[in-house]
């Protein structure tokens, strides 16, 4: 057994030593941890207390002889900050209910499922592409939006991207979020993404959820003109009207946070929410206060209503993008019910 496989060995304020592993043997490595006396935290990383200094020290001993003697691993102490901790000092600074956690990389098909999901350009996209990663902190807003911070392999500076948001199931006419590069400071770092990375982030949601309505729309109008829709339903007609009540609050979120609304607008919002709900656990969409004819709404008021009111608050060259898209659209055959959407990478 070559040695191949290493143990980075981080200080961390808050789980005391955390073992990290990159290379082929990385069960072994994790065996060796285990069995010198590191316990798995919560987030189920190998983590040495320094509560009892003699004990750790102990440990230590007994790592590195089982490393040398039994598994013939490296041992590497780093003197760069723990990931882990430097991410959650971030959240501290952010609007929202964020969580986060630290990815190991022991092996680089995982890196590239981090990249798979990888949805910013820019530093944060070359360096996975460049070089090997092994760990990387994710941070989650209670929203679902998610963030991936990575340590530059030669500068002591972090580059952040935005991970492609689950509600969004397959490829975007939406420009990438561009990724940032921040300094090792949490507040700093914390003002870059929020008033850089965030902002873009959000606008891109906005751009992908209004080309898709749109693009329902213009398939709806153009098969069933108003007042001609059969009863029942067509089940492709329903599919549309259910993308759209669990799109509506992903758009409604965007549009009041990039958005300066009117009354008007700041009511017609709160019909959409009043109208069309997001789907509750294993019930599908539902209304949420009744309508006499919630598809009739969507087709002539509340789909094209929610649509034009993203398009002004995106604006610019992202608005003429989506209004060409839509122009387009008529012709647009919606997939089958029963087509399994396309699958989509997974990180470990």
């Amino acid at each position: 057994m070559g040695s191949n496989t290493q143990i980075t060995l981080f200080t961390s304020d808050r789980d005391g030593i955390v073992g990290l592993v990159d290379g082929s043997n990385w069960r072994w490595a994790r065996q060796a941890l285990e069995l010198s006396g590191f316990k798995k935290t919560d987030a189920g990383h190998l983590a040495l207390p320094l509560s009892d200094l003699a004990h750790a020290r102990e440990t230590l001993l007994t790592l590195r002889t089982v490393a040398e003697r039994a598994l013939d691993l490296r041992l590497t102490p780093s003197s760069d900050r723990y990931i882990g901790d430097f991410a959650l000092d971030v959240t501290e600074h952010l609007p929202g209910q964020w969580t986060a956690r630290v990815e190991n990389y022991s092996l680089p098909v995982w890196q590239e499922d981090l990249t798979a999901c990888l949805w910013s350009s820019g530093p944060i996209a070359r360096t996975l592409a460049d070089h090997r990663v092994a760990q990387a902190a994710i941070l989650r807003r209670d929203d679902g939006a998610e963030l991936a911070f990575v340590k530059d392999p030669h500068l002591d500076v972090y580059h952040v991207g935005a991970l492609q948001p689950g509600h969004i199931p397959g490829p975007t006419i939406a420009p990438a979020p561009p990724g940032v590069t921040v300094q090792p400071t949490p507040s700093a770092a914390a003002h870059l993404v929020r008033t850089g990375l965030l902002p873009a982030y959000t606008r891109a949601v906005l751009q992908s959820h209004a080309a898709d309505l749109s693009d329902d729309l213009a398939w709806a109008h153009e098969t069933y003109e108003a007042g001609t829709i059969p009863d029942p339903a067509p089940a492709h007609l329903v599919d549309a009207y259910a993308r759209f009540t669990t799109t509506a609050p992903h758009v409604i979120a965007a549009i009041r946070e990039l958005g300066t609304l009117n009354k008007h607008e700041t009511a017609f919002l709160q019909e959409v929410e009043d109208i069309a709900a997001a789907p509750t656990t294993n019930t599908g969409p539902r209304p949420v206060t009744a309508h006499p004819d919630p598809l009739g709404w969507w087709l002539v008021e509340g789909g094209d209503g929610l649509v034009d009111l993203s398009l002004r608050t995106i604006g610019g060259v992202e608005l003429a993008a989506v209004q060409k898209r839509r122009a387009g659209s008529p012709t647009l055959v919606l997939p089958s019910a029963s087509a399994p959407p396309e699958p989509k990478a997974r990180r470990r």
